[in-house]
């Protein structure tokens, strides 16, 4: 099953990755609302200008699309994005929800607007659009084919200063979307997330090393938003049999990330837990978990937290 003809939401869809999903899905056929606030990558201003100028991109190729500039951030808002596709084209079928912002602040510099509105954005918003489409599906009832996709990040399964209130806020975006999975397959809903790793607006700000990295390449290049809307794509298909799961999406790489394991247990025997008792017991158990990171440049062996880590608690 292809998805011409569906609909589909694109929330920060007027830049980088959210203006290639529009269009990759308006090229395979789907009726696209590209929503924008037109904002800055740290949440500030708003201009119907990038949102609009993404429909006519769409228009000029044949395809069919609508402007929204209504801000996520905002529940009342975020609900209305979805209701006003679902007036415009009778239904809904995709979310991509791509929308978000980066404001970096180390602890002790982060101030609460820093907080409030990364959240919104990041997250409130991802959840008020799922929200507004699942009252939609429970009125009409099970139908195949609809699809979720979130944008989550590498930061958020694993997380680095500076970026706390992104990484915990794209973090949460996964919790929910595996949530999201798990509720609505009854209504015919897949849910996944994609961490993406691509040339976007949110590398200003980022080290140095990051950006040498995400820089155009001649040739095949891996960083271009453009690859990530093929992940995009196939997550957005009816044929897809991926429900709950994150992907990592860089170039021509694609990862499977695998969720947080109960792995370790111990056991105080059916009695009360003691400081000392859970010192015993506790003992033999890792104080690294070994893993696979996901950094711009490929997948790497990492321990987490780092030995430098607890050095530096050590010489505390």
């Amino acid at each position: 099953m292809s998805i011409a003809g569906k609909v589909a939401l694109v929330t920060g869809g007027g830049r980088g990755l959210g203006r290639e999903h529009a269009l990759a899905l308006a090229a395979a056929g789907a009726k696209v609302v590209v929503n924008d606030l037109g904002g800055s990558n740290t949440g500030e201003g708003g201009d119907a200008g990038p949102a609009q100028a993404v429909v006519t991109e769409i228009e000029a190729m044949g395809g069919t699309a609508f402007a929204n500039t209504r801000s996520v951030a905002d529940w009342t808002s975020a609900h209305a994005i979805v209701n006003g596709a679902i007036e415009l084209f009778g239904d809904i079928d995709i979310i991509v929800n791509n929308a978000g912002i980066s404001r970096m602040a180390p602890f002790g510099e982060m101030s609460e607007q820093d907080w409030d509105l990364s959240a919104a954005v990041n997250f409130k918003g991802v959840t008020a659009t799922m929200n507004a489409a699942a009252a939609h599906w429970r009125k009409s009832g099970p139908k195949k084919g609809r699809a979720i996709i979130n944008t989550a990040s590498p930061a958020a399964l694993h997380p680095l200063p500076p970026i706390h209130i992104y990484s915990a806020t794209k973090a949460a975006v996964a919790a929910l979307t595996v949530s999201a999975a798990l509720e609505l397959a009854p209504l015919g809903v897949r849910a996944n997330a994609i961490a993406p790793m691509a040339r976007t607006r949110m590398l200003e700000g980022a080290p140095q090393e990051m950006i040498d990295m995400m820089a155009p390449r001649e040739g095949f290049d891996p960083s271009s938003p453009e690859h990530v809307s093929q992940v995009v794509l196939f997550l957005a298909s009816p044929d897809c049999p991926f429900t709950g799961r994150v992907f990592g999406a860089w170039g021509d790489d694609l990862f499977l990330f695998k969720e947080w394991s109960a792995a370790h247990h111990v056991s105080n025997g059916g009695q009360k837990w003691t400081a000392d008792a859970l010192e015993k017991a506790v003992a033999d158990l890792p104080k690294q978990d070994h893993r696979w990171t996901l950094f711009p440049g490929g997948r790497f062996e990492a321990d987490m937290p780092p030995a430098e880590v607890l050095s530096a608690l050590a010489t505390v």
